[in-house]
Protein backbone atom coordinates (compact mmCIF):
# COMPACT_ATOMS: atom_id res chain seq x y z
CA UNK A 1 0.00 0.00 0.00
CA UNK A 2 1.31 3.44 -0.95
CA UNK A 3 1.04 4.97 2.53
CA UNK A 4 2.54 1.99 4.39
CA UNK A 5 6.05 3.24 3.70
CA UNK A 6 5.32 6.58 5.42
CA UNK A 7 3.67 5.33 8.61
CA UNK A 8 6.69 5.49 10.92
CA UNK A 9 7.68 9.03 9.84
CA UNK A 10 4.17 10.39 9.17
CA UNK A 11 3.79 12.20 12.48
CA UNK A 12 7.05 14.08 11.94
CA UNK A 13 5.67 15.75 8.79
CA UNK A 14 2.79 18.14 8.12
CA UNK A 15 0.14 15.92 9.69
CA UNK A 16 2.19 15.45 12.84
CA UNK A 17 3.65 17.51 15.64
CA UNK A 18 4.60 20.40 13.37
CA UNK A 19 0.97 21.24 12.71
CA UNK A 20 -0.27 22.16 16.17
CA UNK A 21 -2.00 25.32 14.96
CA UNK A 22 -3.74 23.43 12.15
CA UNK A 23 -5.18 20.86 14.57
CA UNK A 24 -6.17 23.45 17.16
CA UNK A 25 -8.01 25.53 14.53
CA UNK A 26 -9.66 22.44 13.02
CA UNK A 27 -10.89 21.15 16.38
CA UNK A 28 -12.55 24.53 17.00
CA UNK A 29 -14.63 24.03 13.83
CA UNK A 30 -15.84 20.54 14.78
CA UNK A 31 -19.10 20.32 16.71
CA UNK A 32 -18.32 17.26 18.80
CA UNK A 33 -19.87 16.48 22.17
CA UNK A 34 -18.83 14.19 24.97
CA UNK A 35 -20.11 10.69 24.28
CA UNK A 36 -20.25 11.09 20.49
CA UNK A 37 -19.28 8.19 18.24
CA UNK A 38 -16.70 9.78 15.92
CA UNK A 39 -15.37 8.08 12.78
CA UNK A 40 -12.26 9.38 11.03
CA UNK A 41 -12.11 7.95 7.49
CA UNK A 42 -8.57 8.05 6.12
CA UNK A 43 -7.36 8.44 9.70
CA UNK A 44 -3.67 7.85 9.02
CA UNK A 45 -1.94 7.53 12.39
CA UNK A 46 -5.00 8.65 14.36
CA UNK A 47 -3.71 12.12 15.16
CA UNK A 48 -7.02 13.96 14.76
CA UNK A 49 -8.84 11.55 17.07
CA UNK A 50 -5.96 11.97 19.52
CA UNK A 51 -6.44 15.76 19.44
CA UNK A 52 -10.21 15.52 19.85
CA UNK A 53 -9.70 13.16 22.78
CA UNK A 54 -7.71 15.83 24.62
CA UNK A 55 -10.88 17.87 25.15
CA UNK A 56 -13.80 15.46 24.62
CA UNK A 57 -14.71 12.02 25.91
CA UNK A 58 -15.59 10.31 22.63
CA UNK A 59 -15.99 6.83 21.23
CA UNK A 60 -13.30 7.04 18.55
CA UNK A 61 -13.16 4.96 15.39
CA UNK A 62 -10.60 5.18 12.61
CA UNK A 63 -10.38 3.58 9.19
CA UNK A 64 -7.47 3.70 6.76
CA UNK A 65 -6.31 1.66 3.76
CA UNK A 66 -2.81 1.36 5.23
CA UNK A 67 -2.23 -1.39 7.78
CA UNK A 68 1.00 0.32 8.86
CA UNK A 69 -0.84 3.58 9.58
CA UNK A 70 -3.46 1.66 11.56
CA UNK A 71 -0.72 -0.05 13.59
CA UNK A 72 0.69 3.35 14.62
CA UNK A 73 -2.82 4.70 15.32
CA UNK A 74 -3.54 1.79 17.67
CA UNK A 75 -0.27 2.37 19.54
CA UNK A 76 -1.06 6.08 20.00
CA UNK A 77 -4.75 5.63 20.86
CA UNK A 78 -5.34 2.30 22.61
CA UNK A 79 -8.84 3.32 23.77
CA UNK A 80 -10.14 3.79 20.22
CA UNK A 81 -11.03 1.23 17.56
CA UNK A 82 -9.01 1.25 14.33
CA UNK A 83 -9.48 -0.95 11.27
CA UNK A 84 -7.95 -1.32 7.85
CA UNK A 85 -10.60 -0.76 5.23
CA UNK A 86 -11.94 1.01 2.18
CA UNK A 87 -13.76 4.35 2.25
CA UNK A 88 -16.21 2.95 -0.33
CA UNK A 89 -17.35 0.14 1.99
CA UNK A 90 -17.44 1.29 5.63
CA UNK A 91 -17.56 -1.68 8.03
CA UNK A 92 -19.99 0.00 10.44
CA UNK A 93 -23.70 -0.44 11.16
CA UNK A 94 -26.35 1.83 9.68
CA UNK A 95 -26.85 5.08 11.62
CA UNK A 96 -24.11 4.23 14.13
CA UNK A 97 -21.97 7.41 14.06
CA UNK A 98 -22.67 10.91 15.37
CA UNK A 99 -19.76 12.45 13.46
CA UNK A 100 -17.82 11.32 10.40
CA UNK A 101 -14.79 13.20 9.14
CA UNK A 102 -12.26 12.86 6.37
CA UNK A 103 -9.36 15.22 6.90
CA UNK A 104 -6.75 15.56 4.17
CA UNK A 105 -8.05 12.26 2.83
CA UNK A 106 -11.16 12.77 0.69
CA UNK A 107 -9.16 13.74 -2.40
CA UNK A 108 -7.39 10.35 -2.13
CA UNK A 109 -10.62 8.33 -2.17
CA UNK A 110 -10.83 6.57 -5.55
CA UNK A 111 -14.60 6.10 -5.26
CA UNK A 112 -15.83 9.37 -3.80
CA UNK A 113 -19.46 8.81 -4.77
CA UNK A 114 -19.54 5.47 -2.95
CA UNK A 115 -17.98 7.12 0.11
CA UNK A 116 -20.71 9.78 0.13
CA UNK A 117 -23.41 7.09 0.09
CA UNK A 118 -21.62 5.06 2.77
CA UNK A 119 -21.26 8.14 4.97
CA UNK A 120 -25.01 8.78 4.60
CA UNK A 121 -25.76 5.17 5.58
CA UNK A 122 -23.49 5.12 8.64
CA UNK A 123 -24.29 8.60 9.97
CA UNK A 124 -27.14 9.02 12.45
CA UNK A 125 -29.98 11.40 11.50
CA UNK A 126 -28.87 14.89 12.49
CA UNK A 127 -25.23 13.75 12.48
CA UNK A 128 -22.37 15.83 11.11
CA UNK A 129 -19.96 15.07 8.28
CA UNK A 130 -16.77 17.10 7.93
CA UNK A 131 -14.59 17.16 4.82
CA UNK A 132 -11.30 18.96 5.36
CA UNK A 133 -9.19 19.09 2.21
CA UNK A 134 -6.49 21.24 0.63
CA UNK A 135 -7.59 24.38 -1.17
CA UNK A 136 -5.64 25.42 -4.24
CA UNK A 137 -5.99 28.27 -6.74
CA UNK A 138 -7.61 27.10 -10.00
CA UNK A 139 -4.37 26.82 -12.05
CA UNK A 140 -2.66 24.74 -9.36
CA UNK A 141 -5.71 22.50 -8.91
CA UNK A 142 -5.96 21.98 -12.69
CA UNK A 143 -2.26 21.10 -12.93
CA UNK A 144 -2.45 18.63 -10.04
CA UNK A 145 -5.59 16.97 -11.38
CA UNK A 146 -4.18 16.84 -14.92
CA UNK A 147 -0.74 15.42 -14.17
CA UNK A 148 -1.66 13.29 -11.17
CA UNK A 149 -4.61 11.28 -12.43
CA UNK A 150 -5.79 10.27 -8.96
CA UNK A 151 -5.31 13.68 -7.28
CA UNK A 152 -9.07 14.28 -6.90
CA UNK A 153 -8.86 17.91 -5.75
CA UNK A 154 -12.21 19.72 -5.93
CA UNK A 155 -13.41 23.19 -5.06
CA UNK A 156 -15.68 23.76 -2.08
CA UNK A 157 -18.51 24.39 -4.56
CA UNK A 158 -17.92 21.11 -6.42
CA UNK A 159 -17.80 19.14 -3.17
CA UNK A 160 -20.87 20.90 -1.78
CA UNK A 161 -22.87 20.06 -4.91
CA UNK A 162 -21.77 16.40 -4.74
CA UNK A 163 -22.66 15.98 -1.05
CA UNK A 164 -25.97 17.81 -1.40
CA UNK A 165 -26.73 15.49 -4.33
CA UNK A 166 -26.37 12.57 -1.92
CA UNK A 167 -28.87 14.16 0.47
CA UNK A 168 -26.67 16.07 2.89
CA UNK A 169 -27.44 19.65 3.89
CA UNK A 170 -24.62 22.17 3.99
CA UNK A 171 -24.19 23.73 7.42
CA UNK A 172 -21.01 25.74 7.04
CA UNK A 173 -18.03 26.24 4.74
CA UNK A 174 -14.80 27.58 6.20
CA UNK A 175 -11.93 28.44 3.88
CA UNK A 176 -8.52 29.79 4.63
CA UNK A 177 -5.63 30.24 2.25
CA UNK A 178 -4.78 26.54 2.02
CA UNK A 179 -7.59 24.49 3.59
CA UNK A 180 -11.36 24.18 3.20
CA UNK A 181 -13.53 22.66 5.92
CA UNK A 182 -16.99 21.65 4.76
CA UNK A 183 -19.60 20.82 7.40
CA UNK A 184 -22.61 18.81 6.25
CA UNK A 185 -25.51 17.38 8.19
CA UNK A 186 -27.68 14.34 7.58
CA UNK A 187 -31.20 15.71 7.60
CA UNK A 188 -34.20 13.53 6.98
CA UNK A 189 -37.34 14.64 5.15
CA UNK A 190 -38.98 15.31 8.53
CA UNK A 191 -36.12 17.67 9.46
CA UNK A 192 -36.57 19.67 6.26
CA UNK A 193 -40.28 20.35 6.74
Amino acid sequence: MEFDQYAEQYDAGFMGKGSTRFYRDLIRELEIRDGNAVLDVGCGTGTILEWIGKSKMIHGYGLDVSESMITVAREKNPDYSFVTGDSALLPYADESMDVIMACMAYHHFPEQEKFRHEAWRVLKPGGSLYICDPRFPAPVRWTLNTFFRDAGFRTAGENTKAFEGTGFSTVKIVKDQYVQVLHFEKRTEDDRQ
